[in-house]
């Protein structure tokens, strides 16, 4: 079939842009049937992961912090990026989101599960998500902020906050609500299986 789908190819790319945070590459590219697309700018960020941390007593610890892109304080997960560095200890989503927890809210958890890897946007990023579930939470200190960064933490009921999302009482970025669902899903199942 000449329809089928078929990858871009890419004629020529450079970086557009490169910071400690981003970098945009600029791809001029073919499709299939021959249109050209130049340039499709990509943004290139490491893989992202987030993490719902269930309290002991069942409630999910959420945060609020300022969101630059929006211009508000924003509720949402404990979130960031995979670093260098994490990847020394074998897993680097893992150990990215053990990092954060313990940066941005204090906390460590003696289990993680893997919920969900997602893309943010495959139209545009070159990256992924993942999303962890954080079980077994204990005090260990306290947060430690990045330059810029000012969290307020937020303990609540996981369906009362889904309700919240529902209505549109809450409103926060999609892939930390794929993620509440995602925990939803997997507490519901266990908590049937036992």
């Amino acid at each position: 079939m000449d329809d089928e789908l078929k990858p871009w190819s890419v004629t020529a790319s450079r970086i557009s842009y490169e910071d400690r945070w981003i970098r945009l590459r600029s791809d001029d590219c073919i499709t299939a049937d021959g249109t050209v697309i130049a340039p499709f700018h990509v943004l290139d960020y490491p893989d992202w992961i987030n993490v719902i941390p269930i309290m002991p007593d069942g409630r999910v610890l959420l945060t609020r912090e300022y969101r630059h892109g929006r211009g508000e304080i924003i509720h949402g997960l404990v979130a960031g990026g995979v670093e260098r560095g994490d990847s020394e200890t074998g897993d680097a989503g893992l150990a990215a989101a053990r990092r954060e927890l313990r940066e941005e809210t204090g906390y460590d958890a003696s289990t993680f599960v893997k919920l969900l890897t997602s893309y943010p946007n495959a139209a545009s990023h070159s990256n992924t998500v993942t999303s962890w579930l954080a079980l077994g939470l204990s005090r260990a200190g306290e947060p430690r902020f990045d330059p810029g960064e000012k969290v307020e933490l937020l303990f609540a009921d996981l369906a009362a906050i889904l309700g919240d999302l529902q209505s549109g009482a809450v409103i926060m970025q999609s892939m930390h609500i794929a993620a509440l669902y995602a925990a939803e899903s997997w507490l519901r199942r266990r908590s049937s299986e036992t």
